[in-house]
């Protein structure tokens, strides 16, 4: 049996502009954990983000995700979120 590569990164909004934990695309994971601390947020795509995460709530996905396709941003302005994203890299 093949080992497992984990995955975790976390960023913190430096403003109130939708950003990304990987921006050069090469990172995909076989289902995610996305957690929410310190503030709520936005999540979605580069072009929309509507869905909510709470603070202190986790969102999990069981699909292949890349994590370039991802997006964030505070959900209250001024009151920046911090996520961390986890997972098993795809191999």
């Amino acid at each position: 049996m093949a080992s497992a590569t984990f995955y975790s990164k976390t960023k913190t909004a430096v403003d109130d502009n939708a950003f990304q934990l990987d921006d050069e695309g090469r990172t995909y994971l076989e289902g995610c954990n996305i957690h929410c601390y310190t503030q709520d947020a936005y999540y979605g795509n580069a072009t929309v983000q509507a869905a909510i995460v709470a603070a202190n709530a986790v969102v999990w996905f069981d699909k292949r995700v890349r994590v370039a396709d991802l997006w964030f941003k505070n959900k209250t302005a001024g009151q920046n979120c911090t996520i961390t994203v986890t997972g098993i890299i795809s191999g």
